[in-house]
């Protein structure tokens, strides 16, 4: 007996796509700038380890946080929400932008 392929239009569609593709990067991303803002507490398992954000109280985390946030919602948001699908669109740019450029600060040594 063969599986039926799904096309990825299908999956992203489908109840199980949106819990995988907007689900989870929704949750991690609330997480991410929970931990940032400092209301989570935050364990490091690896201290030795180095990591391009040593600190997890930065701006770059929260930016990452805020990437994970509006991808997650872009792929829930239903087709018909234009104005709102911009608008994520728009702050899924700029935070795309904020975490390039805190990788080239951090690079550079600036």
């Amino acid at each position: 007996m063969e599986n039926k392929k799904i096309s990825g239009a299908a999956f992203a569609q489908s109840a199980l796509g949106k819990f995988f593709l907007g689900g989870l990067p929704s949750m991690g991303g609330i997480l991410t700038m929970l931990v940032s803002l400092g209301v989570l507490p935050y364990m490091d398992l690896h201290p030795s380890r180095i990591a391009i954000f040593n600190d997890p109280h930065t701006w770059e985390v929260f930016a990452v946080g805020t990437v994970m946030l509006s991808f997650g919602i872009a792929n829930i948001l239903p087709p018909h929400m234009k104005a709102l699908g911009k608008l994520n669109m728009f702050v899924l740019l700029f935070s795309f932008l904020a975490v390039v450029i805190g990788i080239l600060l951090k690079k550079l040594s600036l």
